[in-house]
This record gives C-alpha cells, structure tokens and sequence, in this order.
C-alpha cells in the first residue's frame, strides 16, 4: 500500500493478460517530425515524448510540463528539454522526483535482542576471568603447601624465614674463596700451599751400558749436558746485568790472584785421569798446579815498623 501523498493512475480497455499487439507501426512512416505511436492494434502519427504539437498542426513543440504542478511540498519546477521533461528542486525534508516523500532523520537504533546479545557475551567474560583468576589462587595455595618453608632445599640454597637484615647484606661477603685458581696464572697470587701448582718432575730415560763398556764419565757429562739444555726450566735463567763503566782508557788488572788460593793445594785430582780421554787436558793443568810448590819470600812479606 502506498502511504505517500503522490500517485499515478493508468486506465486501460478491452485488455487482457498476455493479450499482444500487431504492431501497427512496422510499416508506417510518419511525416518529419511526428513519430508513430501504438494505439494497440492502432497508429497514429504524433509528437513524441514530452512534445506537442504546434498550433498549425505541422510542427512539435516543447510541452511545459510544470503546468501540470507536478512537483509536491511547495516543490519548485524547471522544465527541461524534451528529453529530460522537467526536475523538481524539494524544499529542506523532502526528497523524491516530485518531492512526495519526507525525509527522515538517519539515526543508529540497536534493537532489544541486539542489546539483550551484547549484555549476555559481557556476562559471559566476566564469568571466565573470574574462574581463571580463582584457579590461580587455588593452584598455588596448594603448591605452597606441599612445599613448605622447611622442604625448601635446593642443593645448598636454603629458604631462610628470618626478617631484618636489609639490602646491605647482599654484597656483605666476600667471593675470594670461591674463586678457583686455573694453573699459576689463576685467580689471585695468594694461593694457599695445599692447591699451590705444582711441576711436573720431567723423566728422563736411563742410560743403559751394553755388556763389556765400561763406565764413561764424559758419556755420563754429556747426556747430561743434552737434558739441561733441553729442559726450559731449569737455571740459571737468562737475565739482564747492568756493570759498572769503568771509561775507555781503564787498565786491565792482574788476573794472578785467581791461582792463589790455598785450597787447591790440598785436594787429590788423580780422579781426573780416569774420567776419560775428554778430560786429559784438565787433569794435566791441575797435576801441574800441585806440582809446584813455592815458598814465600822477603818481598811477599809484610813490612814490620817500629813504633817507639
């Protein structure tokens, strides 16, 4: 049912559903400028849509559809080219072709059931942080009480239930003794002797004698001499001394008090001769040493002075 102000009637005769026409105007052709316009199974040759025709009957003119007041609402009329009719300009609240309809207020409702849905999922997300937040408690309410203070043992950290102290004790102590040393460039020189390092004693392999060779001592020396020169620890160590200058034109002193010393005198160097052909020339020079004994003289005695 059409509730607005505005409507259109159209009447017509002797007509039935699904009843066609002959189309009477495929073969006819008008006069310029009238056109042919179906009667239903009649033609008449007239001005088309939005023309009439003219006063002498040969021409068609612009029809001015705003006599007709088409437009509603204390609309106003402009009329258009025949092609266009005419166009209504509505006042403020109307709207349509002919301003027949009021226009409304566009406002954003929500029904009852949108807001009954609204309500119901708020209800819902309450309930289901509620529940999450009780489980929580619950949960660890009941691991606090399986593991109480006094099963609180982690290898050697212990949960002591003791107040005061402060923030200040957490640095009160000392780490030193915690610190384990790595080799002798550890942590800290101050070692204590029972973890001080300690050298590796180096092995060296047994001289062995074939059967028949007798012992030879400068064999002996000389293998030695190839594991002290091969071991990197042991002394004397290289090092830096710094000598007196005695100038460039200083006079070398005599070297004859090296030889004066008495306790040669009284030693037995026949050992030497059996060290071995590699010691001949050292027994030789210390033989002949003993050999020579000399006798102090006046001049090696001190000068005596009366004193009256």
């Amino acid at each position: 049912m059409n509730g607005t102000q505005w409507g259109q009637a159209t009447m017509a005769r002797n007509l039935e559903r699904n009843c066609p026409s002959n189309r009477p105007c495929s073969n006819i052709i008008c006069p310029d400028p009238f056109d042919c316009v179906d009667l239903w199974n009649e033609y008449e040759c007239t001005c088309s849509e939005g023309r009439v025709m003219s006063s002498d009957t040969k021409g068609c003119v612009d029809r001015n559809e705003c006599l007709d007041l088409p437009c509603l609402n204390g609309a106003t009329c402009i009329n258009l080219e025949p092609r266009l009719r005419y166009r209504c300009i509505c006042p403020e609240g109307y709207w349509g072709e002919n301003c027949e309809l009021v226009q409304e207020g566009q406002r954003l409702k929500l029904s009852m059931g949108a807001l009954g849905a609204i309500f119901v999922c708020l209800i819902i997300i309450l309930i289901i942080a509620l529940i999450f937040v009780l489980y929580n408690r619950k949960r660890k309410t009941i691991k606090k009480k399986r593991n109480g203070p006094e099963k609180d043992v982690r290898e050697t950290v212990i949960s002591y239930d003791d107040e005061g102290g402060g923030e200040d004790d957490m640095t009160a102590f000392d780490i030193t003794p915690l610190q384990i040393p790595i080799g002798q460039g550890g942590v800290g020189n101050n070692m204590p002797p029972d973890i001080a390092a300690c050298k590796v004693p180096i092995i060296y392999p047994v001289v062995t004698l074939l059967p028949g060779q007798e012992l030879n001592v400068g064999y002996l020396m000389e293998e030695r001499k190839k594991r002290i020169d091969k071991d990197a620890n042991a002394p004397p160590f290289d090092d830096l001394r710094n000598f007196t200058y005695e100038g460039s034109g200083s006079i070398a002193e005599s070297l004859s008090s090296l030889a004066s010393g008495t306790d040669d005198e009284n030693q037995d160097f026949n050992y030497l001769q059996k060290w071995g052909p590699r010691f001949d020339a050292l027994a030789t020079l210390y033989m002949q040493e003993k050999s020579k004994i000399t006798k102090p003289t006046n001049d090696d005695k001190p000068n005596e002075t009366s004193v009256s």
